[in-house]
């Protein structure tokens, strides 16, 4: 009978898998296919009777094991309690984005006056001084307990006022870290001019933004986009390079017509490191605008994507690079627009919106910045999007991966902000369907997504306990942290075991009872993680321990595989080496420390062999056996693993 737990669909002859709720997904063969037939809903002692005939016995029972540990990592079919879900309708308090659209050239900032920065205050208005003012005062008034905000600042073809633009952006960064806010302020130049534009660019409209996360050069980084254009391509990619101060910058293009074949090429050409498609943007200002076409320029424009990925050429496309990432990191997206809860948007009069992309509906404006209005009522009803809330998402196998949509094109197509347009949903369920398999295809040819993600984002997100599984999943060997069901084979593997996972600590293991041994193998110190090396059939193989150092970003780690033989194999290596740089992530660790015993050279070769390198000699440091022992110390940087 049909599973409703997982969505399970086949592409290009493929087989694929996904746990809406978690959003875990996977490429799966023949016979987890028809295991997933019956699985969890049946007991696993019937799944083996009734596929015995038409399965070996042995892997039913492999595959049923692999999918009862990914059960236990909650990566799949978690068991939600009524706390959290009770949560997942909660709408996060307090405004973290507003968008301001500054007013056209030939407003008061030329006129003799007192601004902002001065020591009298001018008039809230439409002025540009007045109504960048208001809007700081606004976003920070607003914003509640949200800590990370962002204020985008929006120009019409160039940056006019690039001296007083610099001034808002720094003055928006003080008046935030006075009020203990994070601050990301943006300048977002729509509609630019391009010179000699790309076939590939023509008839669709090109923008691009800078953003900082502090005042350094703010008005240098503006002062090339004041030209009146047009801008050459390459000239263009060189302003948006990320600095080491922390400026970056995308290239934003929304697609007027649904052919994007070689949008994303020409770009990732002229150097841009980061793309945008502004899809969204483009259903919005054209509402006739086929999904299905639209597909397939999206379709175009992922392939090439991928086929640069997978010769590790590192660029960001959004939104596929997003959609990977939440894939790869284990995020549901149960709403994808925080219109009218979390972001409000100013038009160059003062009129507020729920978002940027709804800037000049009047049907939406919900008030005026400079009379301190806003329809409070009106904003309520906002708290009601996304696919908790939305009838048409609720069942929808791609719903924590859509979010729901944005309102402003829902309204576009359907009319109503609140009601997703059928056809575009098909769409939408068509490409994330198109994602899932490019992601595993990719996953299974090593490319590393927090690059592809994080090549210009400060996101301080880590790879979570997901995400170990992710990678385990599709490796020889995984992990889980140690229960307390491994007692006694724990101390069994310790009792005389001159491996410096147990003897190189601050315990004396080998000097304690047999009490304290289980106790110390269970219940490690507070800051310490241990974990249980699993090969893919779940027979543990070995252990793995971290520890922070005192020194910040670096942590000390004891490995240790009961199999001496273990240490050679190619594939526990290069598996070995992606699920600690995964494991070691969520520390926050850039530096591992290991060290090594004499009676370890196996040990020695395989950390030679996955990136390590001896650092240096402790001399006796480990006293055994009526004598003292050097123990060596190897070490690695995980961004070269």
């Amino acid at each position: 009978m049909p599973n409703e737990a997982f969505h399970r669909f086949e592409l290009n002859g493929k087989r694929f898998v996904i746990d809406p709720e978690t959003c875990f997904c996977f490429e799966c063969d023949e016979i987890t296919w028809d295991v997933l037939d019956y699985y969890p809903h049946t007991p696993v002692n019937h799944i083996g009777h009734v596929l015995k005939a038409k399965h070996d016995p042995k892997e039913l029972a492999e595959v049923i094991s692999e999918l009862e540990w990914l059960r236990s990592t909650q990566s799949i079919l978690p068991i939600p309690t009524r706390e959290s879900l009770l949560k997942q309708f909660d709408v996060a308090p307090g405004l973290s984005r507003l968008s301001l659209r500054l007013p056209e050239e030939g407003a008061a900032e030329g006129k003799a006056r007192r601004t902002w920065f001065g020591p009298k205050l001018p008039a809230a208005g439409a002025e540009p001084d007045g109504l960048a003012q208001d809007a700081v005062a606004f976003l920070l008034g607003r914003s509640q307990a949200q800590k990370e905000l962002r204020l985008e600042f929006i120009e019409q073809g160039r940056v006019r006022r690039p001296e007083f633009v610099a001034r808002y952006c720094i003055e928006a960064l003080r008046r935030a870290k006075l009020a203990g806010k994070t601050l990301t302020v943006a300048v977002r130049v729509e509609s630019i001019p391009l010179d000699k534009s790309p076939k590939a660019l023509e008839n669709h409209t090109v923008s691009v933004a800078l953003e900082w996360t502090g005042p350094e050069d703010v008005e240098k980084r503006l002062q090339p986009l004041a030209a009146t254009g047009p801008y050459p391509l390459a000239r263009l990619a060189k302003m948006l390079q990320p600095t080491a101060d922390g400026a970056s910058g995308r290239v934003i293009v929304r697609p007027d017509h649904p052919d994007l074949d070689g949008v994303v090429q020409a770009l990732d050409e002229a150097g841009f490191t980061t793309i945008e498609l502004d899809l969204d943007g483009a259903y919005v200002a054209h509402p006739d605008l086929d999904p299905a076409a639209m597909l397939q320029g999206i379709g175009q424009s992922a392939l090439y994507y991928a086929q640069r990925l997978l010769k590790h050429h590192y660029f960001r496309l959004d939104p596929i690079a997003s959609l990977f990432w939440r894939i790869y990191n284990g995020t549901p997206q149960p709403r994808s627009d925080p219109a009218g809860t979390n972001e409000l948007a100013v038009d160059r009069d003062g009129a507020i919106y729920p978002s940027r992309l709804m800037l000049g509906a009047e049907a939406f404006r919900v008030g005026v910045l400079s009379a301190g209005e806003i329809d409070q009522e009106r904003l309520k009803e906002f708290e009601n999007l996304g696919a908790r809330t939305t009838p048409a998402c609720i069942r929808c196998w791609a719903r924590n991966l859509c979010g729901g949509g944005a309102a402003a094109v829902h309204h576009a197509l359907s009319g109503r902000y609140d009601t997703p347009h059928p056809p575009w949903c098909d769409a939408q369920r068509a490409w994330i369907a198109s994602a899932i398999s490019a992601f595993n295809v990719l996953s299974s040819e090593g490319v590393n997504f927090t690059r592809v993600y994080k090549s210009l984002s400060r996101t301080s997100s880590r790879p979570s306990l997901f995400a170990i599984a992710r990678a385990a999943y599709r490796m020889s060997i995984g992990m889980r942290p140690i229960e307390e069901a491994d007692a006694e084979m724990l101390t069994q593997w310790e009792n005389w075991t001159e491996a410096a996972y147990f003897l190189c600590n601050e315990t004396g293991m080998l000097l304690a009872t047999k009490y304290d041994r289980e106790m110390d193998s269970l219940h490690p110190r507070g800051i310490e993680h241990e974990f249980m090396l699993l090969r893919k059939n779940g027979d543990p193989i070995g252990l793995l321990k971290i520890r922070p150092d005192r020194v910040p970003g670096a942590a000390w780690a004891w490995i240790y595989l009961r199999e001496e033989g273990d240490y050679a194999a190619e594939p526990i290596r290069r598996s070995f080496k992606a699920i600690l740089k995964e494991a070691a992530g969520q520390q926050s660790v850039r530096r591992l420390l290991v060290p090594v015993t004499p009676s370890e050279p196996g040990l020695a070769e395989f950390l030679d062999a996955v990136g390590f390198a001896r650092e240096g000699v402790q001399r006796d440091a480990l006293y055994l056996h009526g004598a003292y022992h050097d123990v060596a110390i190897c070490a690695a940087a995980l961004d070269r693993l």
